[in-house]
């Protein structure tokens, strides 16, 4: 079971790692949009002072810029949700796996002080033996494994069944991963192209003449 333990300390900490990093990337992802706010402000400002064609293309951009920050909003919540929230539940279904290992392992170390307490009592002459000291070392011992046992099949189980628990949640997280950038950059590109559109409609000539 020593093998089993550090394994669970190793995907915890990992976990945990993954867990930083995306709090890390969700809190950048924040920074952004309180940029983009002043972006927005100075493009609309400009914009009033253009020409009409240009007025409108800067002005889609200062739109596009504005659905980028509600979309990116969008996406943090759904990161917080589907993605470091289910992570965490994991650390904390592995940390009560770790205690009840934790436990198996203290039964099991009571199995050894059973043992021992039983090959004194039977080194004992006879004349030195109090009633009924072997016999109870026995039951003593008998008792501790029976207990080491069972606390050793319940970590077995316990361990093969958050080991699915493990596999599931990591599969839907990554999957929540995907699907929420996919849904977010396709609607950025969305809005990206009706800015294009209103750049390619700029009155280059027209505009540009001094009436």
């Amino acid at each position: 079971m020593d093998n089993v333990s550090n394994a669970l300390g190793l995907t915890s900490n990992k976990i945990s790692e993954i867990v930083k990093e995306g709090n890390h990337y969700i809190s950048a992802e924040e920074n952004v949009t309180k940029d983009i706010n002043k972006t927005v402000t100075a493009l609309k400002a400009y914009a009033d002072t253009e020409t009409p064609s240009l007025g409108e293309a800067i002005g889609s951009l200062a739109n596009t810029f504005e659905i980028i920050e509600t979309e990116r909003n969008e996406k943090i919540n759904k990161l917080r949700e589907q993605y470091i929230a289910p992570l965490n539940d994991l650390i904390i279904n592995l940390k009560t796996l770790q205690t009840e290992q934790t436990e198996s392992a203290k039964a099991a170390k009571e199995v050894e002080k059973a043992e021992k307490s039983l090959k004194k009592s039977q080194s004992k002459p006879k004349e030195k033996l109090k009633p009924g000291e072997v016999e109870n070392a026995e039951k003593a011992l008998k008792a501790a494994q029976q207990k080491a046992e069972k606390e050793e099949a319940d970590v077995r189980t316990a361990t093969e069944n958050f080991n699915k628990v493990k596999l599931e949640t990591m599969q839907k997280v990554l999957q929540n991963m995907v699907d929420i950038e996919k849904t977010y950059h396709e609607k950025i590109l969305t809005a990206i192209s009706g800015v294009q559109q209103k750049a390619e409609a700029i009155k280059i000539e027209e505009e540009s003449k001094v009436t």
